[in-house]
C-alpha cells in the first residue's frame, strides 16, 4: 500500500507541476499576444502622427513657397523702381551739369 500511496503522490506532484507549467505557458502566450496587439496599435498611432506631421510639413512648405514668390515679385518691383529712380537721377545730374555750364557762361 505504501507503493500505491507513493505512486498516487508522484502522480499528484506531476499533475501539479504539469498544470503549473500549462498555466505559466498560457499566461506567457497571452502576454506575448497582448504585447503584439499593443505594439501594433502603438505603431499605427505613430504612423498616423507621422502622416499628420508630413501633411503639416507639406502645407508649411507650400506657404513658404508662396511667400518666396511674393517676396521675389516685390523685389522685382523694387528693382524696377530703383532703375527708374536711377535713370531719373542721371537725367537730373545731366540737367544740373547743363545748368552749371549755363551759369558759368553768364557769370
Amino acid at each position: 500500500m505504501s507503493t500505491l500511496l507513493s505512486a498516487d503522490l508522484d502522480i499528484a506532484h506531476t499533475a501539479t507541476i504539469a498544470s503549473t507549467v500549462l498555466v505559466v505557458a498560457l499566461v506567457a502566450i497571452l502576454g506575448f499576444v497582448g504585447l503584439g496587439f499593443y505594439r501594433a496599435r502603438r505603431s499605427s498611432a505613430g504612423a498616423e502622427r507621422y502622416q499628420a506631421l508630413a501633411e503639416r510639413t507639406a502645407e508649411a512648405e507650400a506657404r513658404m513657397a508662396d511667400a518666396v514668390r511674393a517676396t521675389a515679385a516685390e523685389l522685382k518691383a523694387l528693382r524696377s523702381q530703383m532703375v527708374t529712380t536711377n535713370d531719373e537721377l542721371a537725367a537730373v545730374k545731366q540737367r544740373l551739369g547743363e545748368l552749371e555750364r549755363l551759369l558759368s557762361q553768364i557769370g
